[in-house]
């Protein structure tokens, strides 16, 4: 069956008791996309310094309904230009557990080329970094970062689904700045599973003046499922530096924990402070470990061909439900040069954390693009991509998609087991940006009950749909 073919089948609905796939050898691979579903030429035209590449996708993540765990949701980047991200963004949804996707039925209206205008909120030419979450009702929220392709106008949006994904309203814009000084960037969206209604984005916003930069964060709320929202700047700091890749995680307590990758003119770090007043104010970092620059040193290419991969991979965090116990990962940088997964854990809500260790077990070169998810039984797994299968071509770059898992003593290296979710594609495929190949900054990754999904993009041999969005069911 063709990739689009199966994103256009349809879903089929699973009673409460299923508790989802559960593969025992090799993970179940399905397409999540096909080719471009926006309008032939819509967007702007190609021009000098600004390279479209059609039917490309990028950037997926994935969230799971928390009282329907066969109801997932995912949401990427469609059309990619080698700057300031994607013509539009693309939605589906799985009643299946991830085995089959199915296109909603409207995509959020982010961009131009999805129906974004003046009057609905969506007039802009590119949007990127797009976030997703599900609330306790099942109403999706997705976020987005939209820009005109310049770059001189950036603005934080959110759109809401309350059939789950399905169809979307109009976006409502959280921050908007037509002047260039300020530079929105890298929002993402979570639903609080403890408090129903309450829904949280978070983002920086750089602020570039004569005297330098600095790099704050925002959050805005809404206590209504989505539908209304207010914003704030809830976290600021020196000037000549900031925040970067921000997320927020609420615990059962009402802590909020908010990961980030903190910078400077000369330091970089991940980062995780905390909460006790629903994001009022905020500890100094509980968890400050050196990591390296986002969007700094490209991803070491194991055949210095002068064509490498974009780096900015940032720290992400996943909480056990109904605990204190939270997971942090993020990309490190050995001596060598190469790229890896650290993880940390806390069991006392982010006040104290583990001596950081690498989980990742690539036998030679970088391991990129960590992500983390954490099952109800306290399971955790790590997905990424490396290189151990390369060949001499200098001209491809075979890659492939693996996994971590770890179910108990999860500070010791020797506790995680790895298993191939997929490949090898060649990574020289993915679309070009100025910072290298659009690997990816991050994928998606869920729970769904009995296994993990993972949604992220691989490379093709169609040259007319050069890069897809698969999805994979592996065990924990």
């Amino acid at each position: 069956m063709s990739a689009t073919a199966v994103l256009l089948a349809c879903a089929v609905a699973q009673p409460a008791a299923a508790q989802g796939p559960t593969p025992s050898a090799a993970a179940i691979v399905r397409p999540v996309s096909g080719v471009s579903p926006l309008p032939a030429g819509c967007g702007l035209p190609p021009a000098d310094g600004y390279t479209l590449n059609p039917n490309t996708e990028a950037l997926p993540v994935v969230a799971r309904d928390p009282k329907r765990p066969w109801h997932l949701v995912t949401v990427f980047q469609q059309d990619r230009w080698n700057r300031y991200g994607s013509n539009g963004a693309v939605t589906a949804v799985s009643d299946d557990f991830g085995l089959s996707w199915k296109r909603s039925r409207n995509l959020p209206a982010f961009s131009r080329c999805t129906g974004g205008t003046a009057a609905n909120g969506g007039d802009y030419d590119v949007t990127t970094d797009h976030w997703i979450t599900v609330t306790p009702s099942g109403t999706a929220v997705a976020a987005a970062f939209s820009l005109s392709r310049a770059g001189d106008v950036t603005a934080i949006l959110v759109a809401r689904s309350a059939d789950g994904g399905q169809t979307w309203d109009a976006p409502v814009n959280l921050q908007r700045d037509d002047n260039p000084r300020f530079f929105n960037d890298r929002p993402t969206v979570t639903a609080d599973p403890y408090r129903p209604g309450v829904v949280y984005a978070v983002w920086d916003r750089v602020d570039s003046t004569e005297a330098g930069w600095v790099q704050p964060i925002y959050l805005a709320k809404s206590t209504d499922d989505g539908r209304t929202w207010t914003t704030s700047k809830v976290y600021d700091f020196p000037n000549n530096s900031g925040a970067i890749g921000t997320q927020l995680v609420p615990l059962p307590d009402g802590t909020l924990l908010m990961g980030m990758h903190y910078e400077t003119n000369t330091e970089s770090a991940t980062q995780v402070i905390r909460s006790t007043d629903g994001g009022r104010t905020w500890s100094a970092p509980t968890l400050d470990v050196p990591a390296p620059f986002a969007v700094g040193p490209r991803i070491p290419d194991p055949d210095n061909s002068g064509d490498p991969l974009r780096n900015a991979s940032l720290p992400l965090l996943a909480a056990r439900p109904n605990s204190q116990v939270v997971d942090a990962v993020w990309q490190s940088q050995a001596a060598d040069g190469t790229f890896h997964v650290d993880h940390s854990r806390s069991t006392d809500g982010g006040r104290n954390w583990s001596a950081p260790i690498r989980v990742d077990k690539t036998p030679t070169g970088s391991a990129a693009v960590p992500v983390v998810a954490v099952a109800e039984d306290g399971t955790v797994a790590v997905t990424y991509y490396d290189f151990r299968n390369n060949t001499p071509d200098p001209a491809t770059l075979p890659t492939d998609l693996w996994a971590v898992t770890c179910e108990n003593d999860c500070t010791r290296p020797g506790a995680w087991r790895e298993q191939h979710v997929e490949g090898p594609f060649d990574a020289r495929k993915f679309p070009a940006t100025s910072a290298g190949r659009m690997i990816g900054d991050y994928t998606g990754l869920v729970s769904n009950g009995g296994a993990f999904v993972a949604v992220y993009g691989v490379t093709t041999d169609n040259a007319t749909n050069p890069v897809d969005v698969h999805s994979a069911i592996f065990a924990r």
